[in-house]
């Protein structure tokens, strides 16, 4: 098989400026030539173009399969696992990326709140979710030895615990700006409400907020807690939280002591 460059592209189902490209890069160039002085593709031309087609087809760059075809860098195997981990990884990283975008889309959802409202707040969601995972894996490491507290933080992989948070998470912020704007008591006591409400959806909460002062720990993890909220309403959440606990530690106190 000789056959000029616009007969390879129609027979490989590519192009003439896709395979002069790839002439030009030395990933597939033609030695042979026709009694016109031009190059000619031939059957070893056509096999190393299969060649390239399944190696591209797994994910590889065009730099990384010259490599690869030239030198021998790894041996078929060792290329289809390392290639598999690659696609498990991405695959990995879409599935998470996708559970963001629906949990954000079930929020939009919920009746009673209307789109614009969530518009207002929609990256403080979203950085929410995407930084969950890691957040939860930071947890884990840090309170392995507390068998009592691991068992409360493998809720936080369950998809129905995910869906009230969310939505009491959701409550919080729009209370909060509603306190932060109004700055009275009935704006008050529905953020006191929604506290008491994830207190109940997750007593372990609690343990959390008291690694805000845990320098170790920021120096550690900084990068997963390092979470998009305006600051205003970062500090009337941190404020807020306190105080609850600390009433809630109070009450506890008394009633041991009657």
């Amino acid at each position: 098989m000789e056959v000029t460059i616009g007969q390879f592209a129609k027979l490989v189902g590519s192009t003439v400026r896709t395979l002069r490209y790839y002439d030009k890069i030395e990933l597939l160039t033609p030695k042979k030539y026709n009694k016109n002085g031009r190059k000619v593709y031939t059957r070893l031309d056509w096999e190393l173009f299969q060649q390239i087609m399944i190696l591209k087809h797994f994910g590889l760059s065009l730099n990384e399969i010259k490599e690869q075809i030239t030198n021998q860098k790894l041996k078929n195997r060792e290329l289809l696992l390392m290639q598999k981990q690659l696609i498990e990884k991405k695959q990995a990283e879409l599935n998470d990326k996708l559970e963001v975008i629906t949990r954000m889309e079930r929020l939009y959802n919920i009746e009673g709140i209307s789109e614009e409202e969530l518009n207002e707040f929609a990256f403080i969601m979203l950085d929410l979710f995407r930084r969950e995972k890691s957040q939860i894996q930071a947890w884990e490491e840090h309170f392995i030895a507390d068998k009592e507290l691991m068992k409360d933080i493998k809720m936080l992989h369950d998809p129905k615990y995910k869906e009230k948070m969310d939505r009491e998470i959701w409550n919080l912020i729009q209370a909060i700006r509603n306190a932060i704007q109004y700055n009275d008591s009935p704006s008050r006591k529905k953020v006191r409400e929604i506290l008491n409400e994830m207190d109940n959806i997750f007593p372990a909460s609690r343990n959390f907020l008291n690694l805000i002062d845990d320098d170790h720990f920021f120096a550690k993890y900084n990068d997963e807690f390092n979470n998009y909220f305006p600051e205003n309403i970062a500090s009337y959440i941190y404020k807020e939280l306190k105080t609850y606990y600390d009433d809630k530690e109070n009450r506890k106190g008394k009633d041991n002591n009657k």
